[in-house]
């Protein structure tokens, strides 16, 4: 029997978020058979005449309104059984992005963000590639491998809100002084000079990145 060379590619796009201390994935409810209502992960095949590159930039686009995302290449994922229809082979992106900009471009019903430890029923093989390419990331951010810790964080935070989220990651809690000390007392982030307005409690102070210490540091 001569072999057949014929595959169809997919590009998935995992766009993750930090939100309210938790790492968050957005996924889109599936509006027909197959899995119709189940919820999956935003995705395109590939045609003849777009680079892999574009369709993840296109996939961004499309599922957030924003452009120029931080978009990286995750996993291939090849199983024979992966589509109902044909042999599909997956590559995946991780994107980061802001989920506040995110929903105000699209706050819609079937459009939404989840826990990656709780998410929906989901379409195709997806959640294992959700699981999958949650670990890969958790890793990443965990040690700062490719400035991803700092990727989440571009811009103000406080420490508890920074803490929090490094603890969702990590899985488990970190003792305040330690990490303060870690974070203030290498430098690695800098006092803006700057309070939050925002809630009764009393105001926290904002810091961002010291990038000179911070970018290319293992922590």
């Amino acid at each position: 029997m001569e072999n057949s060379y014929y595959n169809v590619v997919e590009t998935l796009l995992l766009i993750f978020a930090a939100d309210e201390g938790k790492l968050k994935i957005y996924l889109e409810k599936k509006q027909d058979e197959p899995y119709k209502g189940y919820w999956t992960i935003p995705s395109s095949l590939l045609d003849q005449n777009t680079t892999l590159e574009e369709c993840a930039n296109a996939i961004y686009t499309n599922a957030t309104g924003l452009h120029n995302g931080l978009i990286s290449q995750s996993k291939v994922f090849s199983s024979l059984n992966r589509s109902l229809k044909e042999r599909t082979i997956a590559i995946s992106y991780i994107a980061i992005t802001d989920k506040t900009l995110t929903d105000i471009k699209q706050n819609t019903n079937d459009k939404s963000w989840f826990q990656i430890d709780e998410l929906p029923k989901l379409g195709f093989d997806h959640e294992q590639i959700i699981n999958e390419v949650s670990r890969e990331l958790r890793d990443k951010i965990a040690t700062n491998y490719d400035d991803m810790f700092i990727k989440f964080f571009p811009s103000d935070f406080t420490l508890p809100e920074l803490q929090n989220f490094y603890e969702y990651v990590l899985n488990k809690p970190i003792d305040r002084r330690n990490f303060h000390k870690k974070f203030v007392g290498q430098d690695l982030v800098i006092d803006t000079g700057f309070k939050t307005s925002k809630g009764s409690g009393r105001p926290g102070t904002l810091y961002k990145f010291n990038l000179d210490k911070m970018k290319g540091k293992r922590i």
